[in-house]
């Protein structure tokens, strides 16, 4: 219908997700803005004595404004009857009080002997309103272009008559990018005063560009003010702008565009039909009978642009950045239709099937694919249209075409030599290893491999290897990193096709794998495709079932592939932002997707009489009661939800939980957030069966069941929501100035239960995985990795403060020792472990210096002063951003250690180096401020107050050497 109906290119997203953080000048002022603005006018080849550039929000407004800024009240504007001033943007050109001058087109375009003809016509002054600016379009309302000529001879008449030029650029773009154009940028610089670069129709989320000479400029801002176009967040569009015109995006996607245009165009023709306009851009322009396009109207939106005298009505059919290139030929081989008919219904299809009430199928509603996808083509059988209603469709066939985003008979593809055998290997292992993931529907895809082993597809196994080669043996493999690229590639050829399940959980296993791999930014980005993919693919399922319930009650198990693919997206988004979630606005009870059916039912294909929705997770309801682990799915997602919440809380909330143990009131506001995430974490685990809580339950009992891994997910999530709930409000109560020994046993009400749940929980995250271990069903994930990476400070603090520690010392460091053990283990299977390992290593060397320097005098325990467990325990943090260094409170001092931060860098990356006061760098790798501030031991003020004691344990530790070297 337009070529704005999808949101932005993925490059553009990527972009403003980059840079989002970073804080920014408003209303256009910001760095992003500025390169934009630098890289158009090196496009245009002027310098900011030319011109001046302006963003603004959308086309209509863009018009308004450049239209407003040099008019005065009684000039008029010469126009095409068909131009978009005068026909789409409901009079805001006359709003302002400007007259439009309508003149007849020729092709779309206006000429030279009308724009004459309509100046003569108009000289009646003072009667009439004066002409003052001419108002085109490239490309024109119809699609056509202007040739340098025509643009010429125009431009030499408006200068000749005294009227300013103004070019509308929305699809300036695909008019760049035409066949026929012969024009620059620079030359649209030369002819116009005025014209502007769209961005709305070439990939961007919004947003204009507007050119102005600098001979009208000035004030040109106050009118953006004026007219509410002034945004204060301008950088949005100045990041998209930046985007566009770097690597010539912009360009590359508008002949994308027009290049899908031509094939459609050439189809049409092709099948008899006669097109209105010549294709010249991205718009198509079809005649046909009403009658015929009345009925197209019912499965497919677009304009019909005229009605004409015989029965006929002209058709507009647009193409975009967007518009999949496999789907266009698919529909140029009319293969997405997917009823066949005979002559007469019902057509073969249906009559298989034995569906009521045969009808051409929806493409948009088609259902949905498991994760195969490649099917074999035949080439279709074409016709001419022989009836008003023409052409018929005559064939089913899908065509595959070859690109080199699709490499599935390459050389470069090492999918081919892979045997049968080592991918249901692959896929076992996934089903283990990976049980948080659970969405493939294991018996139909094993049967798949086994039977017709080239239906599968192989970007879908390159992602699955990636991420379990680590755990399969044998030589005939190759290294993991070969098979995350090809994934890669692939999906990156493939992202802007029509939405598929496969392409979707591809790119939901490949986001695991970057994560694991120490690249969680590329990982977060992969998980938000799939997980906008998803959500297109359930919105058409959602549909069929609407329409078809018979159909679609046959495809009940591709459904719950869906379904189940969404809430492992959630799931992983949760994972993946730390506290800050993105993906999903609605809150879980809000979300209108059903949760997963239970293992069994999904596996055997039986579907319940009511599937549980988010809202029934709650003790109110019968179904959501004693969920087993056979709806661990269902556990795993909501136990990430709460996860995530209660992150963000300890995250956004920790200086203020101060007031949690100086303030008994129940009624403060932050006490009333603590209190309710509790409840929901108590009621979420109060519905889970008996056998799924450890320890009551053994973790044998499920790895015999082979569940033993989404029993370790369960149990991980709860501990962890535990840890970080209540850590805070520990540490809250510690005094300034007294010792950790004495904080552990004074008489706080809060106190006792706080530090027993976090001993406890910290005790079963380990307990948990070497059971595991012990059973030969290890995990060793990122996430779990995380649990023990967080668990592990909680142990080392019960080394040195074990007063309250169930087991005493004594079975605090050989909780730490196991804890160690396990991530340096991970740390050599996951790139990701590497700096938790690095960072414990570091951290226990600290507290073993605590514990060796300083000893309680009455108790004979190790009791530090003012040594605190918390701070930053959150090394995970937001992923989408380098963690930064922490700057001292207003008014602080550095402490006694003599070093300072350099001033902060304008860079988006800041300056992370560590001075003395004298000027000499501090030794050590260049990240060692960036590592040093995420240890979880220091908390906010450790650069501020340490007495003598421990300051000196700094400089003995060699930490800070006045000889600066790190050992």
């Amino acid at each position: 219908m337009d070529d704005y109906s999808e949101g932005a290119h993925p490059q553009i997203l990527e972009a403003l997700l980059r840079t989002n953080s970073t804080q920014q000048v408003s209303y256009g002022n910001d760095e992003y803005s500025d390169a934009a603005r630098r890289m158009i006018r090196e496009r245009i080849d002027c310098g900011e004595d030319d011109a001046d550039i302006f963003f603004v929000p959308s086309g209509t407004s863009a018009n308004l404004i450049s239209i407003a800024s040099c008019l005065r009240p009684y000039e008029a504007v010469i126009t095409l009857e068909s131009g978009h001033i005068a026909c789409k943007e409901a009079g805001a050109i006359e709003a302002t009080g400007h007259k439009l001058i309508l003149v007849p087109a020729v092709d779309g375009k206006m000429t030279t002997t009308n724009l004459q003809k309509a100046l003569q016509q108009n000289q009646f002054f003072p009667h009439m309103a004066k002409p003052r600016l001419l108002y085109i379009s490239n490309a024109s309302e119809t699609g056509t272009v202007y040739t340098k000529r025509e643009l010429t001879n125009l431009s030499a008449l408006c200068k000749k008559s005294n009227l300013l030029l103004l070019v509308d650029g929305a699809r300036i773009g695909t008019a760049m990018c035409s066949k026929k154009n012969d024009m620059t940028l620079r030359d649209i610089f030369e002819f116009a005063d005025i014209f502007w670069i769209g961005g709305t129709k070439a990939g961007a989320l919004m947003g204009e560009a507007i050119v102005v000479k600098k001979a009208i400029a000035e004030g040109f801002v106050f009118h953006l003010k004026q007219h509410g176009a002034l945004l204060a967040k301008g950088r949005i569009m100045g990041v998209q702008f930046m985007e566009l015109f770097k690597n010539d995006l912009f360009f590359t996607l508008a002949t994308h565009a027009n290049t899908m245009a031509e094939k459609i165009s050439a189809n049409f023709e092709e099948l008899g039909y006669q097109l209105a306009a010549e294709t010249e851009t991205n718009q198509v322009f079809i005649t046909m009978p009403q009658q015929l396009a009345q009925r197209l109207q019912d499965r497919f939106r677009f304009y019909i642009w005229d009605q004409l005298d015989d029965g006929q009505v002209v058709v507009r059919v647009v193409t975009s950045w967007a518009t999949d290139e496999l789907q266009v030929d698919k529909f140029n081989a009319r293969a997405k239709v997917k009823c066949v008919h005979d002559g007469s219904p019902p057509c073969r299809r249906c009559q298989r099937l034995k569906a009521q009430g045969c009808a051409l199928t929806d493409p948009r509603v088609s259902r949905p694919e498991k994760p195969k996808g490649k099917a074999k083509s035949a080439p279709p059988r074409k016709r001419k249209a022989t009836s008003d209603l023409s052409p018929t469709v005559e064939s089913d066939h899908s065509i595959r075409r070859a690109t080199p985003g699709n490499l599935v008979d390459s050389q470069e593809n090492p999918i081919s030599a892979l045997s049968q055998a080592t991918v249901i290997s692959a896929v076992e292992t996934y089903r283990k290893k990976f049980p948080v993931a659970n969405f493939l529907h294991y018996p139909s895809l094993i049967s798949d491999i086994s039977s017709n082993f080239e239906s599968i597809e192989p970007i879908f196994i390159a992602a699955l290897l990636s991420l379990c080669r680590r755990f399969m043996a044998g030589d005939s493999l190759g290294d993991e990193e070969i098979y995350a690229d090809y994934a890669r590639s692939n999906l990156a050829h493939r992202v802007l096709e029509a939405p598929s399940l496969y392409l979707a959980q591809s790119l939901v296993i490949i986001s695991f794998y970057e994560w694991g791999t120490g690249r969680p930014y590329q990982a977060w980005m992969y998980s938000g495709m799939a997980t906008y993919m998803i959500q297109s693919l359930l919105k058409m399922a959602d549909d069929s079932m609407e329409h078809n319930p018979q159909e679609f009650h046959a495809s009940q198990t591709q459904y719950e592939q869906l379904v189940r693919t969404y809430w492992v997206c959630f799931a992983q988004d949760c994972e993946l932002s730390s506290g800050a979630r993105q993906h999903f606005a609605l809150s879980f009870s809000h979300i209108s997707v059903p949760l997963p059916i239970s293992d069994r039912d999904f596996t055997f294909n039986q579907v319940p009489e009511r599937r549980l929705m988010p809202a029934d997770m709650n003790k109110q309801c019968s179904l959501a009661r004693n969920l087993t682990i056979e709806h661990g799915l269902t556990i795993v997602t909501r136990g990430f939800d709460i996860f995530v919440r209660i992150l963000r809380f300890a995250n956004e909330h920790r200086r203020a939980l101060a007031s949690l143990a100086s303030d008994d009131s129940e009624s403060s506001p932050l006490h009333r957030d603590w209190q309710r995430l509790k409840e929901e974490l108590d009621e979420w685990r109060l519905l889970q069966d008996r056998t799924v809580r450890y320890p009551d339950t053994a973790a044998q009992a499920h790895v015999s069941l082979g569940y033993g891994e989404l029993f370790a997910y369960i149990n991980l999530l709860y501990y962890m929501s535990i840890l970080f709930l209540h850590r805070d409000r520990f540490l809250s109560n510690l005094k300034p100035h007294s010792d950790v020994f004495h904080d552990m046993n004074h008489d706080d009400q809060h106190e006792p239960y706080t530090i027993k749940q976090l001993f406890e929980a910290a005790q079963n995250i380990g307990g948990v995985l070497s059971a595991l271990e012990n059973s030969e069903a290890a995990v060793m994930t990122p996430y779990s990795g995380f649990s023990v990476f967080v668990a592990v400070h909680i142990n080392m603090y019960g080394t040195i403060a074990p007063a309250r520690y169930p087991g005493g010392v004594e079975r605090a460091e050989e909780e730490k020792s196991q804890n160690l053990a396990y991530l340096e283990r991970l740390s050599k299977l996951w790139p990701v472990g590497r700096s938790w390992w690095r960072t414990v290593q570091e951290a226990n060397r600290f507290y073993e210096t605590v514990k060796n320097s300083q000893t309680h005098p009455e108790s004979g325990m190790h009791s530090p002063r003012r040594f605190a467990l918390a701070g930053t325990l959150d090394e995970y943090g937001d992923i989408r951003a380098r963690p930064r260094a922490m700057s001292a409170e207003p008014g602080s001092t550095q402490g006694s250690h003599n070093i300072h931060r350099a001033a902060s860098s304008p860079s988006l990356e800041g300056d992370n180096s560590l001075f003395y006061r004298d000027g000499t760098a501090l030794a050590g790798h260049p990240d060692f401020e960036t590592d040093m501030f995420q240890w979880p031991f220091i908390d906010a003020s450790w650069a501020a107050g340490f007495d003598a004691g421990l300051d000196g344990l700094w400089h003995n530790s060699g930490l800070f050497d006045p000889n600066p070297s790190l050992r």
